[in-house]
């Protein structure tokens, strides 16, 4: 009998993904994660490793030993040592790329990966107790508070060694993941001021981010907030989906129902825009009027889809019939190679496969995905 695919998903994460990134992604020689493994699992030649690569798998592991499955410890306990290696002693904070020894290589400071430092030493301190890393998550945010904050709300998105702030071009992207880590560091440590950093984020996302007049989320802007006038128009779905699944987990740990209006209206215009009529999968841009302008696919929107469709369930909102399953049928179907233990990382609009090799980075959305069709969803059987 072919296993349900809510059944599959999970089964997926902690019986494939898992163990590639506990046996394969795990650099054995030298500490930390491969940046890249090739479709045969043999790491890429790529010279270096990122900061956010390495937590991002440091993420993996430790939900899958909340989950039960507790085989990639020695693996996260390795790791957590290497990470060490990112820290700059002198001037705080992380550096953003390391060589794969662990020397430090590009000493740049950068928003989006201190962000997944926050969000992998929540999971730590969750999943084993990772000695110091609510110490390291406190300075961590107290760096970024002092160096990084910019005019007019939120952060620069980067800055030199010395965190002199590269100005000019704001994303939502970082302030996106960074309340993802804020939200996981409250859920760890119950401390509110966690919630109260992650509540001066959801302001920022309702008076910057969020376009009510095309209910957008914009992508790329000015350094006082106005949208960028060559990149104001581009609209990504996916992050359309994570923001549902975001403003979710916001409204349970507050109890605010704020931002409700404003998921809602991302949804539905990523279900209306963010699909393709013709050969199904999700594009990879589009405009603020739902044009399509990027019609490549990546596999990390379906993984938001599918948290964004579980969310509206667990909140009582109207979802499709069975789309979450369906959407996990996509994605077997047209991305992930169990029988390879791998996955297809790009496609063409027509489906001809793009990028081939496992970017280290990934796991962490399909595993995440999986985990909330697990947590919420009724498992068959």
């Amino acid at each position: 009998m072919t296993p349900s695919p809510l059944a599959a998903y999970p089964h997926f994460a902690l019986g494939t993904l898992l163990p590639l990134c506990r046996d394969r992604f795990a650099d054995a020689e030298h500490g930390g994660f491969h940046e890249q493994l090739d479709p045969q699992h043999n790491p890429v030649a790529i010279g270096s490793k990122r900061l956010m690569v390495q937590c991002r798998q440091l993420y993996v592991l430790s939900h899958a030993a909340l989950m039960g499955e507790r085989s990639g410890q020695a693996a996260a306990e390795r790791g957590y040592a290497f990470l060490q290696n990112y820290r700059d002693h002198t001037h705080g904070g992380w550096y953003f790329r390391a060589s794969p020894e662990g020397t430090p290589m590009d000493r740049s400071k950068d928003g989006y990966g201190h962000a997944f430092v926050l969000f992998a030493l929540a999971w730590l301190h969750r999943a084993f107790a990772a000695p110091g890393a609510i110490e390291l998550a406190e300075a961590t945010m107290a760096t970024l508070t002092e160096k990084l904050a910019a005019p007019g709300g939120g952060f620069w998105d980067a800055a030199s060694e010395d965190w002199t702030p590269q100005t000019g071009l704001r994303r939502q992207n970082p302030h996106m993941h960074l309340l993802e880590a804020l939200l996981a560091l409250h859920e760890a440590t119950g401390a509110a001021h966690w919630l109260d950093e992650a509540g001066k984020l959801i302001t920022l996302f309702q008076t910057r981010f969020f376009d009510p007049a095309t209910a957008t989320l914009g992508e790329y802007f000015t350094d006082t907030w106005a949208p960028d006038p060559a990149k104001g128009n581009i609209v990504e779905a996916g992050h359309h989906y994570e923001w549902v699944w975001l403003l979710r987990r916001w409204r349970v740990q507050s109890g605010s129902t704020g931002a409700g209006a404003a998921a809602d209206a991302l949804f539905q215009m990523a279900e209306r825009h963010g699909y393709d009529p013709e050969f199904g999968g999700i594009h990879d841009q589009i405009g603020r009027d739902g044009t399509p302008l990027l019609t490549t696919r990546r596999i990390w929107p379906v993984t938001e889809a599918i948290k964004a469709q579980v969310a509206r369930i667990e909140a009582g909102l109207p979802v499709a019939a069975d789309q979450p399953a369906r959407l996990i049928e996509h994605l077997f179907r047209d991305y992930l190679r169990p029988e390879r233990s791998g996955w297809i990382e790009t496609m063409g609009r027509d489906g001809t496969p793009g990028q081939t090799n496992l970017p280290g980075s990934t796991p962490y959305h399909l595993f995440l995905a999986a985990a909330e069709v697990a947590r919420v969803l009724p498992q068959p059987g």
